[in-house]
């Protein structure tokens, strides 16, 4: 298990091909298919784009950290996605360039709230975010992370 709270691999996705929210969210989930802790991908991702409606969570600096308390995962599952051009998030149009998108399952809500914790703990440290968004292989991304 990761530093995140996360077990088994978290899919890190470098080179996201969507230019809208909407579709940045479908290709993250995309990536979670056929994995055992997700139930319904469909049901997962309109859990995430309706939470997204409601208050879509944006850490600045251009980060985003789409999520949804569902039944369609069965373990807290996590995604992250790096945008090579900036993607609006939200009803402000924020630019995005890396999100990390979760699924928590009703009984992982204090796990997902650490993880979160730890995860903008990391975020905060100086010239983190800028590392991430420089490393061009995910050997060297996935090192960088907790």
């Amino acid at each position: 298990m990761s530093q995140l709270g996360i077990s088994g691999t978290i899919p890190v996705l470098l080179e996201m091909v969507g230019t809208t929210e909407e579709e940045v969210i479908g290709e993250m989930i995309r990536s979670l298919r056929g994995r055992a802790e997700v139930r319904d991908a469909g049901v997962f991702e309109l859990s995430v784009l309706e939470r997204q409606k409601v208050h879509p969570p944006l850490l600045g600096n251009g980060v985003a950290l789409p999520h949804a308390r569902t039944a369609a995962v069965t373990e807290m599952v996590l995604v992250i996605g790096k945008c090579p051009t900036p993607v609006a998030f939200g009803p402000e149009q924020i630019p995005v360039k890396l999100v990390f998108l979760y699924g928590v399952p009703a009984p992982c809500i204090s796990e997902y709230l650490a993880s979160v914790a730890r995860l903008t703990g990391f975020l905060r440290q100086p010239g983190c975010l800028d590392r991430l968004l420089m490393t061009a292989d995910e050997a060297s991304f996935r090192a960088l992370l907790p």
